[in-house]
């Protein structure tokens, strides 16, 4: 991977630098301090003697003040104290808008200081790229912590060097309304050759106009206009390294995409997402939707029935996959990485080992990176799972086959490679075009395959 010159990263320090001081909100606040005694500081010292070595020692962890406020975090928090005698406070930002740059990032190039920060593998790409993580191979050598072996080789690295750890897969599935399907006398479907050919026939026996009922729903997402060129196993780029859109591939996932609410109306079309009538919670909070395809986060969600009170029981299966490809879902892995702005990189190493160990442990749903046996995924289930779905009446069997099944391919939700950041923002503009009638679908893959080969070019100038 080629990475920009060092004038490029010296303009974009300075950019960052005067960004920095317009960014309302950012940095340590009092009264949202994770301390777990509340009297530990920055300054404090380990205690090699202790059989915590990290023992008092403070870390500042990177969230939103909603992300650090949430009850998982703070259970998060109090599991490190526990473990490691390391307490947690918080750096705090703003979530960064569309368009906008990720302003964690932002304040890490002007050199303010961070421990621990959580990202996916696409958008840890962005932060290698400005200089401003630290590679973890040399923490985890003194350690002793076979990185590789305990997350199956699915930690980022950028050219041979590691920088961050997964904690947690959010890996696709199909989540469904019983209700719904039992007012419309469809039999709930099984795993077994869960196809999309079957769900769109499933979605049409659902689906009633007259009601206010669609039978399916899934969001504006880009990973949506692509998907079945994604499960098809089609690379977005050619051996040659330029780009693959090209491939009839992808044009026929944009058309089927868009033929789900535009032609067959079996769900909101894109003009309708666009304007914001149809939230990507749409499907949590109306009780009229027969069946929704995202992240496993949905599950988390629906789990909690104060935020989300629902008078129907729900149902998971795996994702969809097209017939005559083998089984496959969509994920996207959570990971956590060091700035190089930390001051205790040791006990920063600490903390984000026992977050990926430990976090979904604590019974909100997370699919964990770390290599699971059988026996193990199915103790989770049975400890963590089926307690929180209790009165949905969800199986050992459904979990398995959803988040656990071996002979599954997982696949990256997002393109990855060469400017796929770019490139993503292009798939989203031209594919919004195409979906509301703007633009033909011949002319949308050429402004795609045209501007994603610019985009190449222009990252490894």
């Amino acid at each position: 991977m080629k990475l920009k010159s060092a004038l490029r990263r010296g303009a974009a320090l300075s950019l960052a630098a005067t960004m920095v001081l317009s960014t309302a909100g950012c940095g340590k606040s009092d009264n949202t301090k994770g301390s777990t005694d509340g009297k530990a500081t920055a300054e404090t010292t380990q205690k090699p003697d202790s059989d915590k070595p990290f023992d008092g020692v403070t870390v500042k962890w990177a969230l939103t003040d909603n992300a650090a406020t949430n009850t998982e975090t703070k259970e998060m928090i109090a599991l490190i104290k526990e473990k490691t005698g390391i307490n947690v406070e918080f750096f705090i930002t703003p979530t960064s808008k569309a368009g906008e740059m990720d302003k964690v990032l932002v304040s890490l190039m002007a050199g303010e200081e961070m421990d621990i920060i959580g990202r996916t593998p696409l958008q840890l790409e962005e932060f290698y790229k400005a200089a401003v993580l630290e590679p973890i191979d040399e923490l985890a050598k003194a350690d002793n912590y076979d990185i590789d072996t305990l997350y199956g080789g699915q930690t980022v690295k950028f050219e041979d060097q590691t920088y961050a750890i997964p904690a947690e897969k959010d890996i696709w599935l199909t989540y469904y309304n019983k209700k719904i399907f039992d007012e419309a006398n469809v039999p709930y479907p099984t795993a077994e050759g869960w196809t999309w050919e079957k769900y769109v026939e499933t979605a049409q026996k659902l689906n009633n106009p007259d009601k206010n009922v669609w039978g399916s729903f899934m969001s504006d997402d880009v990973a949506c206009n692509y998907m079945q060129a994604t499960q098809k196993g089609v690379s977005p780029y050619k051996a040659d390294g330029t780009a693959n859109f090209d491939d009839p591939a992808y044009a026929d996932a944009m058309k089927w995409f868009f033929s789900l609410g535009n032609e067959l109306k079996i769900q909101p079309n894109c003009l309708d997402l666009a304007s914001g009538t149809y939230p990507y919670n749409s499907f949590m909070v109306n009780g009229n939707i027969g069946m929704y395809v995202y992240g496993g986060w949905v599950a988390s969600a629906l789990s909690d029935k104060v935020k989300y009170p629902r008078d129907w029981d729900l149902g998971i299966l795996p994702m969809p996959y097209p017939e005559g490809s083998e089984p496959s879902s969509l994920t996207i892995t959570s990971c956590y990485a060091i700035p190089k702005t930390s001051k205790n990189k040791e006990a920063a190493f600490e903390a984000i080992k026992t977050i990926c160990e430990n976090k979904y442990t604590l019974g909100y749903g997370r699919v964990p990176a770390k290599i699971l046996t059988e026996d193990e995924a199915k103790a989770y289930i049975e400890s963590s799972l089926l307690p929180k779905f209790k009165d949905d009446n969800l199986t050992e069997e459904d979990f398995m086959a959803g988040w656990f099944d071996n002979s599954r391919a997982y696949l990256s939700e997002k393109i990855m490679g060469i400017a796929d950041t770019t490139i993503g923002q292009i798939y989203t503009e031209e594919g919004q075009l195409y979906g509301q009638g703007q633009k033909p679908l011949e002319d949308t893959m050429k402004s795609i395959q045209d501007r994603a080969n610019e985009a190449i070019k222009e990252a490894q100038k």
